[in-house]
């Protein structure tokens, strides 16, 4: 994405209007922030355990104040995804965060088995 605004931006620079160049040249390096920032993100997007679930979004919560469980959402055209849905206890409907199982780095199965472990009870 960043090649394609900076070659925008090389190619209004070659026509003459640089304030024009200069800003797709600022979105370019823009892109290119945000993707090495991305990309330097290590650690985990998700722990559980016996205390409870923690995610950045979400930060730590006990297991009393929320449940967990794997949801399948159909798109529009039919395509189904599978998401760890942390939802508020009281409120089974209120979903907390969404994750797509498929971003995280355990199959589904594993997953499956450390939520009915830490959730059950």
């Amino acid at each position: 994405m960043a090649l394609l605004f900076l070659g925008i931006a090389i190619w209004i620079a070659v026509i003459g209007s640089f304030w024009s160049a200069l800003f797709f040249s600022g979105i370019a390096l823009f892109t290119v922030f945000r993707a090495v920032k991305r990309a330097r993100v290590s650690g985990p997007a998700l722990k559980f355990g016996r205390a409870g679930i923690w995610t950045e979004k979400l930060g730590m919560k006990a297991w009393h104040q929320v449940t967990a469980a794997i949801q399948v959402h159909v798109g529009t055209q039919g395509n189904a995804s599978n998401y760890l849905s942390i939802m508020q206890r009281s409120s089974a409907e209120l979903v907390l965060q969404r994750i797509l199982v498929d971003d995280l780095d355990v199959d589904e199965r594993t997953l499956q088995v450390w939520l009915k472990k830490y959730t059950a009870g």
